[in-house]
This record gives C-alpha cells, structure tokens and sequence, in this order.
C-alpha cells in the first residue's frame, strides 16, 4: 500500500481502504485480553440496577426512568433523528457510569480537526470526554443501522492525537512537549445502540503520515472487542438480555480513560 494514492477526506468518509493506506490494522481480542480481567463486575448505581432490572418504565427510579425515555427514542422513533438520539442517549449512559467523574466533561457532537494530505478537515464525533482540555474518549455512531463507524473512530483518534498534542505545547499553563505516542479509548456504534471497544495507538509518525499523505513504515495495531451478547449483536441495547453484558463492558471501559 506504499504506492496507494491517497487524498485529503474528513473521517465521515473513512473507509477500510483508507486504515490500510497508512498502515493500520484491528487485532480482536476476547474480553479477558482486553479488559485484563476474569469477570467484569455490574454496575451497583442504582438508577443503573433499575436500568437492567426493567424492561419497561414501571417501577423505576425517576433517573432511570429516563434513561429508559433517550434509550426508546434512540431506537424506536428513527424519524428523531436516529444518530443524535443514539448520541443523545450514550451521553447520559456514559454520565450516569461516571465518565464525567473528576475533571471530565462530555461533549456531544464535537468536531476535531484532522489535517490530512496538507489539507485540514473535519473529524466529527459523536462524543468526546474532555479532561483539562484534552480529548480522553471518543464515541462514533454509524448513520446505518448495521456496521460500526470503525474506520470514522479510528480517523478521530489520529485528530484527537494532533490536537491534545498542539494544546500541551500552546498552553502557556501546562507548557509540555508532545508526546510521542498517545493511546485513546474508543467505542463504534450502530444505529441498534450496539457498541464495539477499541484501543487506538497512534504515533508521532502516524499523524505525521495521515498530514503528509504518506505511507508509515511502522505498523498500527488497534485492539478491538466486540461484546459477546446473548442476543444477536444486531439488536444491542434494545433488547432487554443484552442490557447487563454491555453495561459491564462499559463500566470496565472506564478504566481506560485517564482522570
């Protein structure tokens, strides 16, 4: 792929051709590997005990009740707005297990920028956690309803380098020098509110690359774990089954993003 002819696109158009362009690769991992753990323990937040324990809104908390309320939106009225809703209803899920703990924030539809074959264009994701002003966690939803934006999330994540990068050597608070190599947490969506787990390392040469529109020598290995949920994964959180697995991965996740 050295001699790959590669053009200036925002992550929106990332594709599996772009990923072996500048020589990236996704390893899948079973959850043990990737989460470094036997067993992944449930939530003990209430409004989350409700959350799994409910298949309707009866007898619920009030927080839970609601999170009940973005979950249906997401998945059962597509004519919303099917995207922002699995946005929508990811954020307060990712609030609700603390990814805003500490100095942690979350932003919904915050775009990055990507410079790409000299040219400098968007990376649009659907969330990013923000920690003193540093991209930690990212979240991309897929416009479709079948694959994850695997290829738009890992595009976001050479945006979030460059970005994190050019604010420790700007801040005139923290005055850093950029780091060489950076892993950000991610996760890829569908529109079923279906979640896949990454661990994508990027590399000074990498964003040097992806800039330049140049082939890297040194490969990219992106970790990758895809719940192994009781119903098919085609139909995610929407089904009542799945609810528990996927909050466990996501509490376990958390791990992964720096305070």
């Amino acid at each position: 792929m050295a001699d790959f002819r590669r053009f200036a696109k925002p992550s929106s158009e990332w594709t599996d051709t772009d990923l072996e362009a500048y020589h990236i690769t996704i390893s899948s991992q079973t959850r043990r590997k990737f989460f470094g753990v036997p067993h992944l323990p449930l939530p003990a937040h209430p409004t989350l005990v409700d959350f799994m324990n409910n298949e309707g809104s009866q007898n619920v908390s009030g927080h839970a009740k609601k999170l009940l309320y973005y979950l249906n939106i997401a998945v059962y009225y597509p004519f919303l707005g099917n995207e922002l809703a699995v946005a929508n209803f990811m954020a307060k899920l990712l609030e609700t297990l603390g990814y805003d703990d500490h100095r942690r924030i979350i932003f919904i539809c915050h775009p990055l920028p990507l410079t790409i074959c000299g040219e400098l264009l968007p990376a649009e994701m659907d969330i990013s956690v923000i920690g003193d002003n540093e991209v930690l966690m990212l979240v991309r939803v897929n416009k479709e309803s079948g694959d994850v934006a695997e290829p738009e999330v890992i595009a976001g994540a050479i945006a979030a380098y460059a970005a994190n990068n050019k604010f420790r050597v700007a801040s005139q608070d923290i005055n850093l020098p950029p780091l060489d190599a950076m892993t950000i947490p991610a996760i890829a969506m569908n529109a079923a509110t279906n979640p896949v787990f990454y661990k994508i390392p990027v590399t000074a040469e990498l964003s040097e690359a992806v800039a330049r529109g140049t082939y890297p020598t040194t490969k990219t290995r992106v970790l990758r774990y895809t719940p192994q949920l009781p119903v098919p994964p085609m139909y995610g959180v929407r089904v009542h089954e799945n609810i528990p697995e996927l909050l466990a991965c996501l509490e376990a996740f958390k791990q992964f993003v720096r305070n």
